[in-house]
């Protein structure tokens, strides 16, 4: 896979196939504005015949309720082709909204990316 640079500053979106995986590398901000982009990329992404959509939320400073909701989107779309998402390396105030939000119980939450592969 490539690189696909969101079409705003505030969020980086690389993305690199590893095996059946694809690992989607998120940097910066997703905010409001450019959430639609990150849904639209995900969405994509969960359509391919791959058997996992890695997130790696390792350098993601910020997310939106519409960030959200397209990473919930995208693991209803996998679970329909019989994929799954998994998330990586949340930073400690993600992972709280990622909590609250109840969003830990639909996926699995790994701290490595390494950690996360190897399942």
């Amino acid at each position: 896979m490539s690189s696909l640079p969101a079409s705003s500053e505030t969020l980086r979106i690389t993305v690199e196939q590893r095996g059946d995986c694809a690992v989607v590398k998120l940097a910066g901000s997703a905010t409001m504005d450019v959430s639609g982009d990150l849904q639209h990329r995900l969405s994509e992404l969960a359509d391919l015949p791959i058997k996992r959509l890695v997130i790696d939320l390792s350098d993601l400073d910020f997310i939106s309720s519409v960030g959200l909701g397209a990473i919930i989107s995208a693991q209803q779309r996998c679970r329909r082709r019989d994929s799954e998402v998994q998330l990586v390396g949340p930073q400690p105030r993600i992972l709280e909204l990622l909590e609250v939000a109840g969003v830990t119980r639909l996926f699995g939450v790994y701290k490595t990316l390494d950690e996360a592969l190897a399942v």
